[in-house]
């Protein structure tokens, strides 16, 4: 079995290719038409970019070489950044990468600082917004409350939609499992 396949994969997959294909691309939010083609070469390559962070350096080597033996040079290109971006940017940019310890995680604290949020009473309702938006409009400059106004409010806009990216992966997962990646 290779250390790229689907049953590395925290998801129930299709058994066909061209299934997995759709699914996987969906996933890690890749155009469907950048896929459409492949076969079980482009499953094994999603499945490398999808595991890279968790990949030594010998496994990752052979995942990027994977990855570049591509035909489809746009495709390569999209997977190389799916595989490169959460490992030496920021892990949260593929919330699929993420193992079920740090997904949970993730949710946790999110869901306080929500919570909090509420608590406190910091919320962007639509017509406190409008409202702001309208004073700004006529004196043509915002306020050092209106500009902390939409620090707090984007704050807590940013907050909102993490805690919505991680409940979405969780649902996503058939069964939460940690990533399984072979030594």
């Amino acid at each position: 079995m290779s250390t790229f396949s689907i049953n590395n994969l925290p998801y129930d997959l299709p058994n066909n290719s061209a299934d997995q294909l759709r699914v996987l691309a969906t996933i890690i939010e890749v155009p469907y038409s950048l896929v459409s083609n492949g076969g079980d070469y482009e499953v094994e390559a999603i499945c490398g970019a999808i595991l890279y962070r968790h990949l030594d350096r010998h496994q990752r080597v052979e995942a990027l070489t994977l990855i570049r033996s591509l035909e489809n040079r746009a495709l390569s290109g999209k997977l190389i950044s799916i595989a490169i971006e959460p490992t030496l940017v920021n892990k949260d940019w593929g919330v699929w990468s993420l193992t079920k310890e740090e997904l949970i995680a993730d949710q946790l604290f999110h869901s306080q600082a929500d919570n909090l949020a509420s608590y406190v009473g910091l919320g962007a309702s639509a017509m406190s917004g409008r409202d702001l938006l309208t004073k700004i409009w006529k004196k043509r400059k915002i306020t050092k409350g209106g500009l902390v106004t939409l620090v707090i409010w984007g704050t807590v806009f940013f907050n909102k939609s993490e805690l919505n990216k991680v409940n979405n992966e969780i649902k996503r997962r058939s069964s939460i499992k940690t990533i399984n990646t072979p030594n």
